[in-house]
């Protein structure tokens, strides 16, 4: 079941984690780099949500979940910018989920050591504004709203996290060069 039929439809509880499992277990992962982290904050993200059904069914869950979602990695990232050391897992866990899930489309991972790191050594927020932009496929005013901020800075945000990955990228690529 696609977003757009999550939306508006008549479903349960059990058929919208089932429907969006997949979508918002891959958005965690991409936004905290830690597999299990991220089905630790899915499953704190579908209780708020369980907790609220009624009101959230008739208009759209998965948009409430993908928000606390993104407020939980952030938060998380935080925690662990305070508690340095902390272990985490890799993006290329999104592959062995891709597979698992029925209909998910086969998404090449990057090579280890090139997008992975890169995004990872992007600040909390700008690496949620690239996530929601170019994974989840959102507008400016739907991150906008899923983040709690100004459609300009979901603008700055993805112009700085751009440049860096830009950067980032381009400096990878010349020291392989040249090496």
């Amino acid at each position: 079941m696609s977003a757009a039929e999550v939306r508006g439809a008549e479903i349960t509880f059990d058929d919208f984690v089932t429907a969006t499992a997949g979508r918002l277990l891959r958005t965690a992962v991409f936004l905290v780099y830690d597999r299990y982290l991220a089905e630790d904050l899915l499953q704190i993200a579908y209780e708020r949500v369980a907790r609220r059904w009624r009101r959230l069914a008739d208009g759209d869950p998965e948009a409430y979940a993908r928000k606390v979602l993104v407020n939980l990695a952030i938060d998380e990232n935080r925690r662990r910018t305070r508690r340095p050391g902390t272990p985490s897992g890799s993006a290329a866990d999104l592959e062995r989920l891709a597979e698992a899930s029925s209909g998910a489309p086969q998404v090449p991972m990057p090579a280890r050591g090139d997008l992975d790191e890169v995004l990872r050594a992007l600040p909390a927020k700008q690496r949620a504004v690239i996530v929601l932009r170019y994974w989840c496929d959102l507008s400016e005013q739907e991150i906008a709203e899923t983040l709690g901020i100004s459609r300009g800075t979901v603008k700055s945000h993805t112009a700085r996290a751009m440049a860096a990955l830009r950067e980032r990228m381009g400096d990878e690529h010349m020291r392989e060069g040249r090496a």
